[in-house]
């Protein structure tokens, strides 16, 4: 059985931070726990709510933002993922030298991966 997972919406036009609530809350093992329009107040959110993924905007082949590094040595247990609207990628970061890259990603298999238990991979 599926625990859900806490998700933070941060940074970004607030459209995408909107559409990506609406499908989140249609998903049966994910839940958004708060929306951050500046990464500032990030911190205190992840202390807040101790989530399992933090939702960023990107533009593809723009540089991951470097306070990204600062945030994962502070909170190694959080999952970083970057969607790049405008080209269907998602970069995601985690314990600074990891990461993955996907491409032409249905929404359910994105919807799949932030479910999945991240303990195990």
């Amino acid at each position: 059985m599926k625990s859900t997972k806490r998700v933070i919406l941060a940074d970004g036009s607030r459209l995408v931070r909107e559409m990506l609530h609406r499908v989140i809350d249609q998903a049966e093992h994910l839940e958004v726990v708060d929306e951050v329009p500046e990464h500032g107040e990030l911190p205190f959110s992840i202390e807040r709510y101790d989530p399992e993924w933090v939702i960023l905007s990107l533009s593809y082949g723009n540089p991951v933002h470097g306070w990204i590094d600062a945030y994962m040595v502070d909170y190694p247990e959080v999952r970083f993922v970057f969607v790049s609207p405008d080209q269907n990628h998602i970069k995601m970061k985690w314990q600074i030298s990891c990461e993955e890259d996907y491409s032409d990603l249905s929404l359910e298999e994105f919807i799949d991966i932030l479910e999945k238990d991240q303990r195990y991979t």
